[in-house]
């Protein structure tokens, strides 16, 4: 069994592939596909549609702000910040996923900050019209427990990586979480846009000249090779046993 257990993407699949280009919001959220017509109707009049440029933030820790967020193009990062200024990415959120959701079920201020890592189109939905999905609907209330699921196993797992594992390691189980969202070529799995070893630093909780040495031993090896551009992993099987070291 690998150090790392892999991160399960089933839930974002289908929610991805209905990412079409020219599909109205209503029909690209997942969630409202769980609730009654009516309602779905209604939600989707008062939803609204943002574009953001890489670099805003979306969401800052401690707000008062309530909107859930749904990511249709594009990807942003959760980030913490420590009293020195140092940034800690503690999720990575791409098309089909959701966030602000912790702050409207608890009652309390953002729990994090998110901020765009390339420039992305987000839906904003009401708090209110959030909990009258589940309020209405039993299906949509599995749909979101099983999201929340999904993210307490993640964070689980990120827990012991941290806590368990050394630094080349945790590299290597960050390399595959991106083998899975990246995309079978000739060559390999193609990652786009290649994440810069400063975020995969701020990921595993190590510092970028870690990483980037890391890096360089795989690439000699030719597990992976990469640029400014895209992250290529060209041998799998070898990444998954290097976690077994």
């Amino acid at each position: 069994m690998l150090p790392c257990a892999r991160i399960p993407v089933s839930l974002y699949i289908e929610e991805r592939a209905a990412m079409s280009a020219g599909s109205s919001p209503n029909t690209q959220l997942q969630l409202l596909k769980h609730v009654p017509d009516p309602l779905r109707t209604q939600i989707a009049h008062r939803l609204r549609t943002i574009r953001a440029p890489k670099g805003r933030t979306l969401v800052e820790k401690g707000s008062g702000s309530t909107d859930v967020f749904f990511l249709l193009e594009g990807r942003a990062e959760v980030l913490l910040y420590s009293s020195n200024g140092r940034e800690v990415c503690v999720n990575n959120i791409g098309p089909g996923d959701m966030f602000g959701e912790i702050a409207v079920l608890d009652g309390e201020p953002r729990s994090a900050s998110i901020v765009a890592a390339s420039d992305l189109v987000i839906v904003a939905m009401r708090a209110n019209d959030f909990m009258t999905c589940f309020e209405s609907s039993p299906e949509a209330g599995i749909w979101l427990a099983r999201r929340l699921a999904s993210g307490m196993r993640r964070l689980t797992e990120q827990v012991f990586e941290l806590s368990a594992l050394n630094v080349q390691t945790r590299i290597h189980c960050e390399l595959l979480r991106l083998a899975q969202k990246g995309k079978a070529c000739g060559d390999g799995i193609e990652v786009r846009p290649a994440p810069t070893h400063a975020e995969l630093a701020s990921r595993i909780g190590t510092h970028r000249e870690a990483v980037t040495r890391e890096m360089q031993v795989l690439s000699k090896a030719k597990i992976i090779s990469y640029d400014r551009r895209r992250l290529l992993i060209t041998d799998l099987a070898r990444l998954e046993q290097a976690t077994r070291r």
